[in-house]
């Protein structure tokens, strides 16, 4: 009788343990997607993976001293978008006048949703001014 009771009690009880170890298994939440700049936002959402995170904007080199700000909803900071303008106007210009004039054009845009002030623009546009691009 106690060899009876014995083998069904060690079977309730390995029955449980592999169903909570099941169930426990169950509830765990799955990894979080990778996120590469850890802004929050996952690299599938992300416009901008690799954020540039340094505290000021940096155009070639040369640091123009504006604040680089927090990061916009589709995972971009201010260095983040300012980097893509240039690259933009590189992409699209067939000369140096080209690529200022474009440039140019932006930070205006800038300026009217003051995004940036006088001074930052004329700071920007003196910098790409004076860049060795097309």
């Amino acid at each position: 009788m106690l060899s009876k009771r014995l083998t069904h009690l060690l079977a309730v009880g390995v029955t449980v343990l592999f169903l909570g170890a099941t169930s426990l298994h169950a509830q765990t939440p799955p990894p979080p997607p990778p996120d590469s700049d850890g802004d929050g936002l996952a690299d599938d959402v992300d416009e901008c993976p690799t954020s540039d995170f340094s505290p000021t904007v940096v155009i070639n080199g040369v640091d123009t001293g504006i604040p680089n700000t927090d990061i916009n909803p589709a995972g971009c900071t201010f260095a983040d978008l300012i980097d893509e303008m240039i690259d933009t106007c590189v992409a699209s210009a067939k000369n140096h006048g080209q690529f200022v004039s474009c440039v140019s054009h932006e930070t205006n845009i800038l300026k009217r949703a003051k995004t940036i002030t006088g001074r930052q623009k004329g700071k920007i546009q003196s910098i790409v001014a004076r860049l060795r691009l097309p």
